[in-house]
């Protein structure tokens, strides 16, 4: 399905996970996802996102609003770096979900190549809470890497 700059693709048979890939901005009404996700606990992955504005923001806050007074129970997997940065400026919208697992960008202090792996929430759930970025070894030379940004872009959802 496709909801203007987004591509959605409703993958478990019963329609309770929403792959996006594309972009979430001011051609996407995402009202309309919610309308096409059941009750009950709904995935939402957005490793493909690769851009969100206010607008998109805007329609974000919608969407997860729409399916909590469903009765919903959102996990949000492989969340887009993009998409994190903003959920962390909205503390309370992020608290609307769960994070299951998130990119953040890292780097090698003794290469210098840049990743942006997945981190699994619950393994680093204690790491997280107390806003330290798990350890993550470099794809290139397995030393280990560092958050490539400040650790309040990506964390504080996660503060205890």
């Amino acid at each position: 399905m496709r909801i203007g700059r987004l591509d959605v693709d409703l993958t478990r048979v019963d329609g309770s996970r929403a792959v996006l890939v594309g972009r979430i901005d001011d051609s996407v009404s995402l009202a309309v996802l919610a309308d096409k996700l059941p009750t009950g606990a709904v995935t939402i992955d957005t490793d493909g996102v690769t851009f969100v504005n206010s607008i998109g923001m805007r329609e974000w806050m919608r969407l997860v609003r729409a399916l909590r007074e469903r009765g919903c129970t959102i996990t949000l997997e492989r969340v887009a770096d993009v998409l994190m940065t903003q959920l962390n400026l909205f503390g309370d919208l992020a608290k609307q979900a769960t994070i299951a697992s998130f990119h953040a960008p890292y780097v090698c202090p003794s290469c210098g190549a840049e990743a942006s792996p997945v981190i699994e929430v619950g393994p680093n759930a204690a790491q997280l809470r107390a806003q330290t970025a798990p350890p993550m070894p470099c794809p290139e030379c397995g030393s280990a890497m560092d958050l490539g940004d400040f650790p309040e872009r990506y964390l504080t959802v996660f503060k205890g």
